[in-house]
């Protein structure tokens, strides 16, 4: 057996026990019903099912489990799917790095989970990024956006507004925008909201979703759109940046970016 297999090999074998151990990180962390997070277990399972398949077809004399023709067309595919995911990987990861210029008209600031305790960790980065951003623009308004789920103990909306006010952010600074329920929903009606003569606008997100957010925002049309990126933690971008490409690509093929 060529040494290079059996490094190949044993290279499936510790990817596949990095992406188990993420997994149950992730899941013993933060919680284990987060949006596909289930994709890093199939993904671990997947790649050290691989290294023992063929330690099997190996120790029966056998070079591959597979037909030759067959391991060409898994590899073909999968090098194909690989260049799709890194190349709009690489749109999400350049608008999660982006600054937002100072003294911007407006800020919507998009809601997220709600928890009996307070802001879920998402929220509450997105909260501290906002609140950032307007100390420092003291002329810029904001929009806090977000609708009440049905086990949430109140609006996203309003959760951000509070915590706002209660970081000494002037309340008449704040407009409640308290009955959207997807992001989509959220730019729509908060854009519906803003003063006549805005026209710069800052989308407050988790810098994962940046990108998605500034696709939407720019199909609706009408402002000039910056991403204010409130900064996640490495495993947190790792996953939901993962994310961000199915969901990217379910809104692309189905015409809303």
């Amino acid at each position: 057996m060529k040494k290079s297999a059996v490094i190949v090999n044993d290279l499936f074998l510790a990817g596949g026990i990095l992406c188990l151990l993420f997994y149950f990180a992730c899941g013993l962390t933060v919680r284990f019903g987060q949006s596909l997070l289930f994709l890093w277990l199939l993904l671990g399972l997947a790649m050290v099912g691989r290294y023992f398949l063929w330690r099997w077809a190996w120790a029966k004399g056998r070079p591959a489990p597979f037909p030759r023709w067959l391991l060409i067309l898994e590899r073909t595919l999968i090098c194909l799917g690989l260049a799709v995911f890194l190349y709009g990987e690489s749109f999400i990861v350049s608008a999660a790095l982006q600054r937002a210029p100072d003294d911007l008209d407006a800020l919507v600031v998009l809601g997220a989970r709600v928890n009996e305790d307070g802001p879920s960790g998402s929220l509450r980065e997105r909260i501290e990024a906002a609140e950032d951003y307007l100390r420092r623009n003291p002329d810029t308004l904001a929009v806090a956006s977000g609708g009440q789920g049905e086990d949430e103990p109140m609006s996203e909306a309003a959760c951000i507004r509070e915590r706002l006010i209660a970081a000494g952010i002037d309340p008449s600074r704040i407009t409640l925008e308290d009955r959207s329920s997807s992001t989509l929903e959220n730019l729509s009606n908060s854009f519906a909201l803003l003063p006549e003569g805005v026209h710069t606008v800052g989308i407050v997100t988790n810098d994962f979703h940046v990108f998605r957010a500034l696709a939407l925002g720019n199909k609706l049309g009408g402002y000039e759109l910056s991403g204010v990126p409130a900064r996640s933690s490495v495993s947190g971008f790792i996953h939901y940046a993962m994310r961000e490409f199915f969901a990217s690509a379910v809104l692309f093929l189905q015409g809303h970016i």
